[in-house]
């Protein structure tokens, strides 16, 4: 998961489409909740006009994976809920309607992250769709700013210190990174996170697997030029940078899978 600057993006989004935004943020505003209701069930075509800014924020990869899914488009994703979510008795759990036409609320995320989907290693349905726990049963907020005091439970990619929380093995699998291993609440974060986010789904892990692998080669390509500064060790380390850049696919988790070789003086040069 990597760092977006939503404020950034944000700021990049046309006139045009957030003075589309705003007008509909006015009527949800100004609506009883019948009208909120309907203006939101039927928002979709007026969001993801946001998804191309949202795109070329991230070299169109999804914002909580780091995948790619050229064969599928990417969805607007509302990091808090636009739907109602009602408790067991009918009544309201929450309701982030005042945020539904915000901007800053919005993520980019493949299917995965965002849709109710089995995962077939662990049998268990993951998918955020409507969820959003808080911590230790935090009471969820009714104004946008009351969100401030909220402490959600899933990692945030346009929470700098939330992308922290996160390394990988090198089967693929997302884990709670080391130095966070004895925070009993930062480890039930990445927990829930990895299942409702879908972060363990299994073809993302297959795919990181894949990249541990590169890497590991090209780690070993590199020990044997070494110890002289020759094309062969210098193409290797362009090759590793390349693999970190923030526009690469997984780009996060190459950035682990290289620390795990920084007992090499070379490698440590590239961190």
């Amino acid at each position: 998961m990597r760092y977006i600057n939503i404020q950034e993006v944000c700021a990049s989004i046309s006139r045009e489409v957030t003075d589309t935004l705003d007008n509909k943020q006015q009527q949800v505003v100004a609506g009883n909740d019948e009208i909120k209701e309907h203006l939101i069930d039927n928002g979709n075509a007026t969001w993801r006009q946001v998804k191309p800014f949202f795109e070329d924020a991230s070299n169109r990869k999804c914002w909580y994976t780091e995948s790619k899914n050229p064969g599928c488009p990417n969805d607007v994703d509302h990091f808090r809920p636009a739907a109602k979510k009602l408790d067991s008795n009918g009544n309201i759990d929450y309701w982030y309607w005042f945020l539904a036409f915000d901007p800053e609320n919005y993520r980019l995320s493949c299917n995965f992250p965002n849709r109710p989907t089995r995962n077939p290693i662990i049998g268990l349905t993951g998918g955020k769709w409507q969820e959003f726990p808080l911590i230790n049963g935090q009471i969820h907020a009714t104004t946008k700013e009351g969100i401030a005091a909220e402490r959600p439970v899933l990692l945030d990619p346009c929470n700098e210190e939330d992308c922290k929380l996160l390394e990988f093995q090198p089967d693929g699998r997302p884990v709670v990174a080391a130095i966070h291993n004895n925070d009993v609440t930062i480890c039930e974060r990445v927990e829930k996170s990895k299942l409702l986010l879908n972060l363990d789904f299994p073809t993302f892990n297959e795919d990181r697997e894949i990249l541990y692998n590169k890497i590991r080669k090209l780690v070993k390509r590199g020990d044997r030029h070494h110890q002289q500064s020759n094309p062969a060790l210098e193409e290797v380390k362009h090759d590793l940078r390349e693999l970190m850049a923030a526009e690469q696919q997984y780009s996060k988790a190459a950035e682990c899978y290289i620390r795990c070789f920084r007992n090499r003086d070379w490698i440590e040069e590239l961190l």
